[in-house]
């Protein structure tokens, strides 16, 4: 039963990601831009970029796991009010 729950954990991971980008992605250009993301979350574009470990401008799924600790725990649920 672990192996099981073990192989489930590590199939849904990057199903959990994707989420993660069509959640984010305003724009629905299929990239997470700082824009995009500000209209979720208190960040700045600092912590933006410390996230953005390529630096091409938007943030990966990998690039998004390894921020959630410090970059998402700023979101909200939903679009924050224009």
């Amino acid at each position: 039963m672990k192996k099981f729950i073990l192989a489930l954990a590590l199939v849904s991971a990057p199903v959990m990601a994707q989420d993660r980008v069509a959640q984010y992605d305003f724009d629905k250009d299929g990239k997470v831009s700082f824009e995009d993301l500000t209209r979720f979350c208190d960040v700045s574009k600092a912590l933006f970029d410390r996230a953005d470990k390529n630096g091409d401008g938007s943030l990966s799924n990998s690039e998004m796991r390894t921020a959630k600790g410090y970059l998402f725990s700023r979101c909200g649920t939903g679009q924050k009010d224009a």
